[in-house]
């Protein structure tokens, strides 16, 4: 079975418009954040905000100006989860890891990974999980990043400081993926990232969500 990866945009696009559609049940309901956004609109643009209340029952459109932010709610974290947990025999005990307190997982500047205690500004990892029916562990660190520009820079400058760092895992049965995901991650910023991945175990990678599974064979195979 061929098992696409998660289409963004699309999945994007209908939490926008779920978002839209509960815009005016939320206002019936006095929601408080709906309330904070009609009043901020009211603040900025100086106009009525029972004239705003209005043109939201009246005009669906205008209604979708406030609904919430669909790129806020982590989805596509939970998008590449989903994708991952559907080759169980290739990815066995598929964990998703929490980004803080004492169960976080992080990797050292001595390339082990460490739980709980961070160690310096580094990003935590994001997922755990078995390579097939050997014993090497994967951790994988995931982003999903839009147009270039300097937060967006920022967040591959995380990754390569993952990659860095795993260069000096001594572990043979472990090994690292950073996933890229979205448009930023084009051909030239994917062979930046790669040129600080390793080749023999302990192995990493940086590759799209979609690439991970075959690089997991790759892992069975040596």
């Amino acid at each position: 079975m061929n098992i696409q990866p998660p289409d963004y945009d699309r999945i994007e696009q209908e939490l926008w418009r779920k978002n839209g559609d509960e815009v005016r049940d939320l206002l019936e309901n006095q929601d408080s954040g709906l309330l904070r956004r009609i009043q901020t609109f009211c603040d900025r643009f100086g106009f009525d905000e029972t004239d705003v209340c209005e043109k939201i029952y009246d005009d669906f459109m205008f209604a979708c100006c406030f609904a919430k932010n669909a790129t806020r709610t982590g989805f596509h974290e939970k998008e590449a989860e989903k994708y991952l947990r559907m080759f169980p025999n290739l990815i066995r005990s598929f964990t998703a890891l929490p980004s803080h307190g004492k169960n976080a997982k992080y990797i050292d500047r001595m390339g082990n990974i460490v739980t709980g205690k961070k160690p310096g500004e580094v990003k935590s990892l994001d997922f755990m999980w078995v390579a097939g029916n050997i014993n090497i562990k994967c951790f994988a660190a995931h982003k999903f990043t839009r147009e270039p520009g300097g937060s967006q820079d920022h967040q591959r400058n995380e990754l390569i400081t993952l990659l860095r760092m795993f260069q000096n895992c001594k572990d043979e049965n472990t090994a690292f993926f950073a996933i890229c995901d979205g448009p930023y991650y084009d051909a030239r910023t994917l062979s930046i990232l790669r040129q600080h991945v390793r080749n023999k175990p302990p192995c990493s990678f940086a590759c799209p969500i979609g690439d991970v599974p075959e690089n997991v064979e790759k892992l069975l195979k040596d």
